[in-house]
């Protein structure tokens, strides 16, 4: 073969190569374009502005079309990349489908619906949202206002439970309302409650007006108006669970409760601590603590709001808070009515003569003796009534009265009031021992107090004590001494110091008892306080009790000690004791 045959040769087999690649890359009609499936997938981002929203970015290859289901039931879309807002919190599967040329294809994932601020709207609402103290006490666990020991082991005291919701109404009308702007209102209505040792003694135990200016003085005369209604700001701290409120004044529940402590003068913040905030479907409720540090205890506070208003329950009504105070000028003696919510008094002067239907009256004994004055107070919700024994004597008393020249031994007096406490000298209105607990204690009324003429003084417990929490001992009751521990030995039987101070002019006598716990009648009380444990005995310490009164007649000798409570010293808390001898 020839040079040109193999050239022509090579020329055609070039050309049918060309062909047949030719034939791969077009359509001959024989077949359709080739086409990749689509492949749904997204991206979901919270909103900085709002935490129900969410952007939904679509980042969906080979497809044209997109069906949303948003997971909650409610929300779709067929935008490409929409934003949708959740009603509620909660975890959702967000479903994506994605259509193409080449067909569909699904993508899912959970998205977790979460609102930083939920407990803050609880507190605020969308705008603002009022609160006031709980008045539905049906339950029996909880109490608009309630004060105790850290470790819970008993109440103190509680509005509901010490005395009636309805004994301090303008506390109950209080409104505390707290935006979402940050701010925080007290709105009294104008009309205070003056608190016991807090407010000037001639106000305290009254709903008072706010806008009189001398309504609002404490018991050392200094101005507290900035505890008056008005606006302030607040900040809730998520983290800590704290809420405090912030401006000279500003507080929640009760004015004198602050920060770790309680005061006579308004504070520029309290801190409390949320124990418990419930979103209730209309009802919402709140409960706030602050801590008595040095006595330690805390006070609680129970809010309520309510969606509707009128489904607050009617405030009820108290029968009159009853008590009196009296002070001694020979047989006369002045008495001064402490009482609140009352329309009228009615008195007994317990000698079978002498009554009085007037506020404060002063009455003359005729002869000396113990009389059991009564005062009965009343309004339209019932009568109640309070008591106290007053001696009246012309014998002074001294320390030979105590020890009789050698040694006596002192004890309870086996009847009402032995033991009381309450705003004055000499008061049981917050508590007093009744007949029952002649028995119920009667291992309290079986201690011996003993005095001599050498100045020693002497308790025997007899072998059994009456315990109580600030001792270690729960439930109270009749223990016997070998169970005080861990610090708690310092009140049981023991031998002390005493020292009579006589009268002088118008200054009364008192009796001092020193040693490491030593006491009469009640281990927890001393001068401007009262134990919560052993850690606040003083080594080598004593306790001073003001006589109020002392007789000797012939049915034996009865002495009357009363010692003020008060922190500081300043009044407005008393515990008294009667003690007699054979």
């Amino acid at each position: 073969m020839n040079f040109l045959n193999l050239t022509k040769l090579f020329g055609f087999l070039l050309i049918l190569t060309v062909c047949f690649a030719c034939s791969d890359d077009e359509d001959t009609g024989s077949g359709a374009t080739t086409t990749e499936e689509p492949r749904a997938r997204f991206t979901a981002v919270q909103s900085a502005d709002d935490a129900f929203t969410f952007d939904f970015v679509n980042e969906s290859i080979n497809s044209e079309t997109y069906a949303w289901d948003f997971g909650d039931g409610v929300g779709t879309s067929n935008e490409e990349s929409p934003s949708y807002t959740y009603s509620t919190e909660g975890s959702f599967t967000v479903e994506l489908t994605a259509t193409g040329a080449a067909g569909t294809n699904v993508s899912v994932r959970d998205v977790n619906v979460t609102d930083p601020n939920a407990q803050l709207r609880i507190i605020t609402g969308a705008e603002t949202k009022t609160w006031k103290l709980l008045r539905d006490i049906s339950a029996g666990d909880q109490f608009p206002i309630l004060v105790g020991p850290q470790d819970r082991s008993q109440i103190w005291w509680a509005l509901g439970l010490s005395d009636p919701i309805g004994s301090r109404p303008c506390i109950m009308e209080e409104e505390y309302i707290f935006g979402a702007d940050g701010s925080y209102t007290y709105n009294t209505f104008g009309s205070v409650f003056a608190d016991f040792g807090i407010w000037a003694d001639d106000l305290a135990g009254a709903c008072v007006d706010e806008t009189v200016a001398s309504n609002m003085v404490n018991i050392d005369g200094a101005d507290i108006s900035a505890w008056g209604s008005n606006t302030y700001t607040f900040d809730f701290d998520n983290t800590n669970n704290t809420l405090t409120v912030n401006g000279l004044g500003a507080h929640v529940g009760l004015p004198k409760v602050g920060t770790g402590a309680e005061f006579t003068s308004p504070q520029t913040s309290v801190v409390y601590d949320i124990v418990s905030l419930e979103d209730n479907n209309g009802v919402d409720m709140m409960v706030l603590e602050t801590t008595l540090d040095a006595a330690g205890g805390y006070w609680s506070f129970t809010l309520v709001s309510y969606d509707d208003p009128s489904l607050e329950p009617e405030l009820p009504g108290a029968a009159p808070q009853v008590g009196f105070e009296s002070s001694i000028d020979g047989n006369t003696v002045t008495f001064t009515n402490t009482s609140n919510n009352a329309d009228s008094f009615s008195w007994d002067f317990g000698d079978g003569v002498g009554t009085s239907t007037e506020d404060s009256p002063v009455y003359t004994y005729a002869a000396d003796g113990a009389y059991t004055v009564v005062l009965s107070a009343t309004n339209a919700d019932g009568t109640s009534t309070a008591s106290t024994e007053i001696i009246i004597t012309s014998q002074s008393f001294s320390a030979n009265a105590l020890h009789g020249g050698s040694a006596k031994t002192w004890r309870l007096n086996p009847g009402s009031g032995a033991l009381s406490v309450g705003p004055g000298k000499g008061s049981g209105e917050w508590f007093a021992t009744n007949e029952d607990d002649i028995n119920v204690r009667a291992c309290a009324f079986n201690d011996e107090f003993t005095f001599d003429n050498a100045g020693a003084f002497g308790y025997n417990a007899n072998g059994d004590i009456w315990g109580e929490a600030y001792m270690g001992i729960t439930p109270d009751g009749c223990v016997d001494e070998s169970a005080l521990m861990g610090g708690a030995e310092v009140w049981t039987s023991a031998n002390h110091a005493f020292v009579v101070t006589e009268a002088d002019g118008d200054a009364p006598a008192f009796l001092t008892v020193t040693g490491t716990g030593a006491f009469i009648a009640l281990p927890k009380a001393f001068n401007g306080g009262e134990h919560q444990d052993a850690s606040t005995v003083v080594a080598d310490g004593s306790v001073t009790y003001e006589v109020l009164s002392y007789v000797n007649g012939a049915d034996g000798e009865i002495l009357r000690l009363t010692v003020d409570i008060s922190e500081g010293q300043v009044g407005g808390a008393w515990w008294t004791f009667t003690l007699i001898t054979e």
